[in-house]
């Protein structure tokens, strides 16, 4: 009897499993296969990369653009005005994939941010440029938000660790390589090659939109237009899109940034045109986030543009922290570092470029790092996350004490290599993080969110960081140079040559100077990301399948 009941109940195990492995196969046939999975990837993966690859490219572009434009005081602007508007469309641009399909917007915010790259290349002012700049970061956020959420509804859930993996590897290649080949392109060339770092996004733009177009089906992913992916089973109407919460956002974060920068280009906080609108960006994130806490009432009818049980969640808020300490730390960095050895080293931008490659090789290498470790439910990624935040506040506590004296000290590669790993790894784990802790109805919001918080997080602190640094730089040099002297170094960096040796050498160790004040200022934001991670913890730790 047993034994009968033994081989009975194996016997119903076989036929469940049976049933299981149909209803797996089902599930599995409605995602691409074979060569059109592969061309899908190719497009997606080339426009994630053109768009952060263009957040970077201009770091060491920067000196170039602003001795031609004659506006180096506000050398930040060039950097913010992508970042404002990339960060503010994010969440919209999702929530549109789901109104509009994903191949649509897709191929629309590719085709915004090629036409914009176009209006930088031609641009014969620092405010045209600041424009374009601005529409081009409307285009790369949709790019960006778009292709994350299609990422992972391109592979059934066991392959996210890979896909993951590719997705971080990718951002962590385009961050590092933009001021390698910014240097590459502004070197040996006449005053106007710099134009060709956004010229060259108009020919591979439309390559990606072309890839898209041929090889996403018009239901990706099987939905038509005006339905949200099959999980959800309901439609979404234009009316129910939070136009109100994004507007706020955007006026919340030009605000802040118009603030910021205002401090930095007239080098004095005592204006009213600073205090004023830092005051009003406070009162603005004040009300976006009581009128997103109002719309999360049951019946509200609109999908809020920061969901407010995200503010609920200790993970997911620790998580959105996490990613924007990770920005403030890492790509702050990527932008101040090409900037320190051209105006305190004198290098040229190829040389500035060449000089940040242990960082560029460290960032993917982290990410890969991470990955390796966390899968197969190896490592919880939070101790990875852990791990790269004490590695980013070792590597910025030593960068922050550079001898002004010797501004291209060797050191400074293996602090790049300290910090890169651990922006690697914190990148990698946050990513890793995203499908595992956000509800299936969140993921296009909970794909973009982070990319959101991290670049807001760049976008406050190179603000912040320019600012400090341009009053203070301002304040030492006005007891050794005329006033005259000091302008001309504000609108264009390469005039220090042009100054007598002693004043040279001067200058120099100021910049070194200014440098490891900015720096001093990041450090604060790296510690506070350990207790970001810290919030992330819970028993038992979420672990990467």
């Amino acid at each position: 009897m047993m034994r009968k009941d033994m081989f009975t109940s194996s016997d119903s195990e076989q036929q469940n499993t049976g049933q299981n492995t149909e209803q797996q196969d089902a599930k599995t046939s409605n995602y691409l296969q074979g060569p059109r999975l592969h061309a899908v990837t190719i497009g997606l993966a080339l426009g994630l990369f053109l768009v952060n690859f263009e957040i970077t490219i201009v770091s060491t572009a920067l000196i170039s653009i602003t001795s031609e434009l004659q506006e180096f005081r506000k050398s930040s602007w060039i950097i913010t005005a992508y970042l404002l508007t990339y960060v503010a469309g994010l969440i919209i641009w999702a929530k549109l994939s789901d109104i509009l399909g994903r191949k649509t917007t897709c191929i629309s915010a590719l085709f915004i941010f090629a036409a914009f790259s176009g209006g930088c290349g031609a641009s014969k002012t620092l405010v045209q440029l600041a424009i374009c700049r601005a529409f081009q970061g409307i285009g790369g956020s949709g790019i960006y938000a778009v292709n994350m959420v299609m990422m992972y509804e391109l592979v059934p859930p066991p392959k996210y660790p890979l896909y993951t993996a590719m997705i971080t590897v990718v951002v962590a290649l385009s961050f590092s390589l933009g001021p390698i080949f910014g240097g590459l392109i502004t070197s040996g060339g006449d005053g106007s090659a710099w134009r060709w770092v956004f010229l060259l996004n108009v020919p591979a733009g439309v390559l990606a939109a072309a890839i898209l177009f041929l090889a996403v089906p018009s239901d990706f992913p099987y939905q038509g237009p005006g339905e949200l992916v099959q999980q959800k089973g309901k439609t979404i109407k234009w009316s129910s899109i939070d136009f109100t919460g994004a507007f706020l956002m955007l006026a919340a974060l030009a605000l802040l940034i118009t603030g910021l920068e205002e401090a930095a280009s007239h080098l004095d906080w005592n204006q009213a045109t600073v205090f004023g609108t830092l005051i009003t960006s406070g009162l603005t994130w004040m009300a976006f986030f009581g009128y997103q806490w109002w719309i999360s009432r049951p019946g509200s009818g609109i999908e809020s543009v920061f969901p407010w049980r995200f503010c609920q969640s200790r993970v997911i808020g620790g998580l959105l922290l996490t990613s924007f300490m990770t920005g403030a730390v890492s790509i702050t960095c990527i932008f101040q570092l090409p900037l320190r050895y051209q105006t305190s080293a004198g290098l040229s931008p190829l040389e500035a470029g060449v000089r940040l490659i242990p960082f560029s090789v460290c960032g993917p290498l982290g990410t890969i790092i991470c990955a390796a470790f966390s899968k197969n439910r190896r490592v919880p990624p939070i101790y990875m996350a852990l791990v790269g935040s004490c590695m980013q506040i070792i590597g910025l506590v030593f960068l922050s004490r550079g001898d002004p004296h010797d501004p291209d000290w060797y050191g400074l590669y293996g602090l790049e290599v300290v910090i890169g790993l651990g922006f690697g790894l914190c990148l990698g784990a946050a990513t890793l993080l995203v499908p595992y802790v956000v509800e299936k109805r969140d993921l296009a919001i909970g794909a973009a969110a982070p990319v959101q918080l991290r670049f807001l997080g760049s976008a406050t602190v190179i603000s912040i960081v320019t600012a400090v640094g341009n009053s203070w730089l301002k304040d030492s040099l006005s007891e050794s140079l005329r006033a005259d002297q000091i302008q001309a170094i504000f609108r264009s960096s390469t005039t220090i040559v042009d100054l007598p040796e002693h004043l040279e050498t001067l200058v120099r160790t100021r910049f070194v100077e200014t440098f490891n004040l900015q720096m001093r200022i990041v450090v604060g934001f790296a510690v506070a990301g350990v207790f970001t991670v810290l919030l992330m913890w819970q028993k038992p730790q979420v672990k990467v399948a």
